[in-house]
């Protein structure tokens, strides 16, 4: 079992294609806008009362998101075969345990949300799969030597490696060009990294704060002192491989309770929403672009997929 300080979706740095190419920063505004007006207040008693968010509109699912790693990966490997590579390095996205959800996980997004969850577990949860170069079920390293990633990311474009000219972007540009259309772009990974930008505005407003406040005073008629839900996460008594004793189910409970009784997720949800229904709108033009990508990788990988992808 493991803690987590933010539970946000895995980061667009850690996926796939990203993890070996390049980084993904977030490159939209989402500071220095004025604060959002809410929509409607959802009453959340349990994660299954959370609705989406305006921003998954633009990213793609789990079950979607494997589908395209697939489609990158044969991709991928049937242009590096050409230059006299057998190239593995991607071969973990065929496990789906291993695929990342770029989208929010309800269940933890805004911490402890459900009840049951609660009682079992307290604040622990279960370890995530590892993403890397490394299979885990043979050791075999499939980390990409010097001379594979100048093919793969066209370091060395335009030059002949085996009797074979290295395309524009590497064996990369050219699976992205089939994948995401001559004009797309990988912006869309970045999204879940911009969330996180927005996210430290949302939990700044006064309107969560006012719900943290009243969290915090319903806390403490239970005998426990935490300002915020962030607080009773990061509990240095949590911080133990041991499972979750009598004291952290009690405080887990309160917590849940003490959630309930304000419709802290509810609000936060809210606040989360409207400052991502602000952004998309100040962002339209950028956002059109990733929605058309977006579409496209469906299309695309879909088609792909059943060339054996």
């Amino acid at each position: 079992m493991s803690r987590t300080r933010f539970p946000l979706p895995w980061p667009a740095v850690a996926l796939a294609a990203a993890a070996l190419l390049s980084g993904c920063s977030a490159d939209g505004d989402a500071e220095g806008a004025s604060v959002p007006e809410l929509g409607e207040v959802p009453q959340v008693r349990s994660s299954a009362d959370i609705p989406d968010l305006p921003l998954d509109a633009y990213v793609l699912t789990k079950e979607q998101y494997q589908a395209y790693l697939k489609a990158q990966r044969l991709l991928i490997r049937e242009c590096m075969s050409r230059f006299g590579f057998d190239f593995r390095a991607l071969d973990v996205v065929l496990d789906a345990e291993k695929v990342p959800d770029l989208r929010p996980d309800k269940t933890r997004y805004y911490f402890l949300v459900d009840a049951n969850t609660a009682a079992a577990s307290g604040y622990r949860v279960p370890d995530r799969a590892g993403f890397g170069g490394k299979d885990d079920g043979d050791g075999e390293d499939t980390t990409p030597t010097a001379a594979e990633r100048a093919v793969l990311v066209g370091s060395n474009a335009g030059k002949q490696v085996d009797g074979e000219q290295v395309p524009k972007g590497g064996c990369q540009g050219e699976a992205n060009r089939e994948t995401l259309g001559e004009d797309g772009t990988d912006t869309f990974l970045r999204l879940p990294n911009e969330r996180v930008a927005l996210r430290s505005r949302v939990d700044a407003d006064e309107r969560v704060k006012d719900v943290f406040g009243k969290w915090s005073a319903c806390m403490k008629k239970s005998g426990h002192d935490y300002d915020d839900p962030m607080q009773a996460n990061d509990d240095d008594r949590w911080k133990t491989p041991a499972p979750a004793g009598r004291t952290e189910i009690r405080v887990a409970e309160a917590d849940v309770a003490c959630k309930q009784q304000a419709n802290v997720v509810g609000v936060w949800w809210a606040v989360q929403a409207a400052y991502e229904k602000q952004y998309i709108e100040k962002n339209a033009e950028r956002m059109a672009d990733v929605k058309r990508t977006v579409d496209a990788i469906l299309r695309n990988s879909g088609r792909l997929a059943g060339n054996g992808a």
